[in-house]
């Protein structure tokens, strides 16, 4: 469904002058970040994401490399890539703000969530609370996942100073693989509880 939103605004952005739907300029504005909105957000995810690589992941990346078939150098781009989204993700979420995701680094993602105490002790120490990974229902869109995942491109590139890698993370004039996910939530309703490292 992300990689349709994406089609689409392509599509709108592209018809000639006078043949766009009246609701063209929403999907053509320009999208902002967070981290141009809330103060100290940069210095904030560039403090996580130094937490996020102290993860070495090894088991992780030997069992994703196994189950997709990857070769160790391309996990270990995987990695990076995942690392600096659940950074910002521990950064959004302390505001009340949230990415969507989609490409190739969501499986990686899936692996990782499955060792659920390394994952639950990677969220406590990166973002303080739990990451849930809340994937899409099959053929729906949530409201807003298309712009949460403008908002992360727009602050990846902001954070780190260079464009999120469209091998990873695909634009909206790309043609990516796509597994739409909502991507990344803080945990509110169990209040820290349930979502603590046992």
């Amino acid at each position: 469904m992300l990689q349709e939103a994406i089609e689409d605004r392509n599509a709108v952005a592209s018809a000639p002058a006078g043949m766009q739907p009246a609701d063209a300029d929403a999907a053509t504005k320009q999208t902002v970040g967070y981290a141009s909105t809330i103060p100290d957000f940069i210095k904030d995810a560039r403090r996580r994401t130094k937490v996020a690589e102290s993860f070495a992941l090894e088991p992780i990346l030997a069992r994703y490399c196994k189950e997709e078939g990857l070769s160790m150098e391309i996990a270990k781009d995987h990695r990076r890539e995942m690392l600096r989204f659940l950074a910002l993700c521990g950064t959004a979420t302390q505001h009340g703000k949230f990415y969507g995701m989609t490409g190739a680094v969501d499986e990686l993602w899936h692996t990782f969530v499955i060792f659920t105490r390394e994952y639950a002790a990677f969220c406590d120490a990166v973002a303080g609370r739990f990451l849930h990974h809340v994937p899409e229902v099959e053929g729906q869109m949530s409201e807003g996942t298309f712009e949460h995942y403008l908002a992360f491109l727009t602050d990846y590139e902001e954070v780190f100073n260079e464009p999120a890698p469209a091998a990873y993370w695909p634009r909206p004039d790309g043609d990516p693989e796509s597994v739409a996910c909502r991507g990344c939530s803080g945990c509110n309703s169990c209040s820290g509880q349930s979502c603590t490292v046992h």
